[in-house]
């Protein structure tokens, strides 16, 4: 989930909250009005009993009752309950209607509130006017309208806390949506350079941190084409010494071994010749020294072979491949196919050596860590990049040969080249593919 998501989720589920919490605020308020309610009728009820004793004592007057109710009437707020009670008057109870909350609280709604707020106690006073005159009153609040006051007061904070709600949440969606619009760009070239991709580059936008982070990341790319052209610089100079130590290698080999081996064979026959009639024993081991001698040139051919490198600006590429597997298929029962689908010779001559060796190395493993019937070398464009792919189904594993020497020498070159390799493991053996960039016309030449 993308961070600009998450920040719209997170905006409304704040909202949300709050809202809900405003709605909680304005059902606790409304209890609070029926607290401060009751203590306001209490305060007037009493007043108003003391007043009317006062002002007009009429004992045995069959209408006081009757005018001191109305009064009281008069006083008490909406939902309130008074019992009252004094000398001349027996125990009363008078409710104050509460039509003035409107329509009654849903029957849900009632229960709820109910169980979260509780209806404040009785209050009580008592007192007298005269000597003789005392009083009782009790206040209480009518549950049903406690609930419908509080269903009141939630109706006009819910439309207020939608409409505000609304405008917050478009706005606020809008401005994340707006503002974090560089995240997506920066998170997609941050990915390409974790891939190895190493032009990614951020265009600067958006707020001032993003356009830090923007540089930042393109500064960074920077300074790893920096290192990685570097680095390829050099695995290229360690690559040319390599070969430049191979070719001195096959003529010392050539000029040193080679032509001692050769003397040495010759000298053996010239003992297996000159030897006595009556010592076969001398022509068997001078035979066996020349045996020894022909298989030690055989090897030794196949270092040369290893070794010196082809004769690629002459014969081209794809000659050199094709006489370098008829080699190896004379060695034994593997046949090797080359399947080479460039236009021409047209690589330049470095990289062209790199590739064969990398071929050289896959159908050394194949043959080293297998058994393979078949060993197929493809060479084909794919856009702007040449490909390279050897597959054998000599039913070697990875775990074989990931840890060799050739293998890092095949990840050292396609480094070298700024390719990219990719091995894997078929039902029948290993594939391993290889992708360099092609080259220019003007680098061709």
């Amino acid at each position: 989930m993308s961070l600009r998501v998450r920040l719209v989720l997170m905006l409304w589920l704040v909202t949300a909250v709050a809202g809900l919490a405003t709605l909680v605020l304005s059902a606790t308020d409304a209890y609070r009005t029926v607290a401060r309610d009751m203590h306001g009728t209490l305060a007037r009820a009493g007043y108003v009993l003391e007043r009317n004793y006062r002002m007009a004592p009429r004992a045995n007057d069959p209408l006081h009752a009757e005018r001191t109710a109305i009064d009281l009437l008069g006083v008490m707020a909406p939902g309130t309950c008074l019992r009252f009670e004094q000398r001349e008057i027996t125990q009363r109870r008078l409710c104050a209607g509460w039509q003035v909350f409107g329509p009654i609280a849903p029957a849900a709604f009632r229960e709820v509130v109910t169980r979260m707020f509780a209806l404040p106690p009785p209050l009580a006073r008592s007192g007298s006017a005269s000597q003789d005159g005392d009083f009782t009153l009790i206040v209480t609040f009518d549950p049903v309208a406690a609930a419908t006051l509080a269903w009141q007061r939630v109706r006009l904070a819910l439309w207020q806390t939608v409409a505000m709600a609304s405008g917050i949440l478009v706005l606020g969606t809008v401005a994340i949506l707006w503002r974090l619009g560089p995240v997506g760009g920066i998170v997609a070239e941050l990915d390409r350079l974790a891939r190895g991709d190493l032009r990614a580059r951020v265009e600067p936008g958006g707020a001032r941190e993003f356009r830090q982070i923007a540089r930042a990341v393109n500064r960074l790319a920077a300074r790893l084409r920096r290192g990685a052209a570097e680095s390829r610089a050099l695995t290229r100079k360690l690559i040319e010494v390599e070969d430049v130590e191979r070719r001195q290698l096959a003529r010392d080999l050539h000029d040193e071994f080679g032509q001692t081996l050769t003397a040495t064979g010759a000298v053996a026959a010239s003992i297996a010749c000159a030897a006595p009639p009556d010592r076969p024993d001398i022509a068997r081991d001078a035979d066996a020294i020349g045996a020894n001698i022909r298989s030690m040139m055989a090897c030794l051919r196949d270092a040369f072979a290893r070794l010196r490198p082809p004769d690629l600006p002459e014969i081209g590429l794809a000659a050199s491949l094709r006489t370098m597997l008829s080699g190896w298929e004379t060695r034994g029962g593997t046949a090797l196919t080359l399947d080479y689908r460039l236009a021409g010779d047209a690589l330049p001559d470095a990289v062209a050596l790199d590739l064969y060796r990398i071929v050289q190395e896959c159908v050394t493993n194949a043959i080293r860590h297998g058994n393979p019937r078949h060993v197929r070398v493809a060479f084909r464009q794919v856009g702007d990049a040449v490909e390279l792919e050897v597959e054998d189904d000599g039913g070697g594993r990875l775990s074989d040969s990931d840890a060799g020497n050739g293998i890092l020498g095949i990840t050292e070159r396609v480094g070298a080249m700024d390719g990219r390799l990719h091995m894997d493991e078929t039902p029948a053996g290993i594939r391993v593919r290889v992708t360099v960039p092609a080259p220019s016309e003007s680098r061709a030449a």
